[in-house]
């Protein structure tokens, strides 16, 4: 299987793998974010809930006003919450056959699987870890996801893993990523 691999191109993946020698999650403080949104969108859902309790029983329609306003900051915060999520799992894998590497959040994240070969580069900036590879960049053909534009246009290639939220930093991490085997 490990042959075949080899010869595989660059490909779109179904998830980055949680049982590969290298692999790079969250930081535990990005968990504890999470469920402390999630919490707000519960009471969030609570008041709104009780305004419109609230009037149906004064029979009053100026209570519409502030009903509309909490069903959009609800909406604002389950979009917050979508976003989020996409940085609780996995966000880089490696072993000798090639590199895992999330290219956006979200409730369904694309994953791109770049085998060994078709790495051009690899470099760690304050913020990310960057992956280059022409290879994969011939992957996003025609119109790319916002996120994927978003993080090209910052970073040079849609490719980052962002330090910020992960328990490794950029640094150590390209350290342990370029002593991964081959």
């Amino acid at each position: 299987m490990v042959g075949v691999r080899r010869l595989v191109h660059a490909s779109f993946a179904s998830a980055v793998p949680a049982d590969a020698p290298l692999v790079v999650r969250a930081k535990r403080s990005a968990r504890v974010v999470h469920v402390v949104l999630l919490v707000c969108v519960v009471a969030q859902v609570l008041v709104v809930a009780a305004l419109v309790g609230l009037g149906v029983w004064a029979r009053q329609p100026l209570f519409g006003v502030p009903v509309l306003l909490g069903l959009f900051q609800l909406w604002l915060m389950v979009l917050a919450v979508r976003e989020y999520r996409g940085l609780l799992g996995p966000q880089l894998a490696a072993d000798d056959t090639g590199v895992w590497v999330r290219t956006g959040l979200g409730s369904r994240p694309e994953v791109v699987y770049l085998p060994w070969h078709a790495i051009d580069g690899v470099d760690a900036t304050r913020k990310a870890l960057r992956i280059t590879s022409r290879e994969g960049d011939a992957l996003f053909r025609g119109r790319m996801h916002w996120r994927v534009r978003t993080v090209r246009r910052r970073f040079g290639t849609p490719f980052v893993v962002g330090g910020r939220m992960l328990a490794v930093r950029p640094k150590d991490l390209l350290a342990r990523l370029t002593a991964a085997p081959r």
